[in-house]
């Protein structure tokens, strides 16, 4: 008689990722995690002058306090982009908005 091998029990996150993605749920979770975890990924001083409304058809829609701050903030964009995909592994975002 041969005996048959355990399985091993599978992480629970690991099976909510994949029901998720089998639905089509996963990269909507993952632009959520983006507006959620904003003021983590640009930091307080940034964080405390915008407010991450939405993300939509892969941009991100951030509200900024003043203008002068919007002028600054436009130019790291491509550094905070880069930060969201590194932080939330966010593969859909390509654009982010302010106004």
């Amino acid at each position: 008689m041969k005996l048959k091998k355990k399985k091993q029990p599978e992480l629970i996150g690991n099976l909510i990722d994949s029901i998720l993605q089998e639905r089509g749920y996963f990269s909507i979770c993952k632009e959520w995690d983006v507006v959620a975890k904003w003021p983590v990924i640009v930091g307080e001083k940034i964080a405390s002058v915008t407010e991450c409304t939405r993300m939509e058809d892969g941009r991100l829609y951030v509200k900024v306090s003043s203008s002068s701050w919007r002028n600054e903030i436009v130019f790291l964009k491509d550094e905070i982009i880069k930060k969201i995909r590194k932080e939330t592994d966010c593969s859909t975002l390509y654009d982010i908005v302010f106004y």
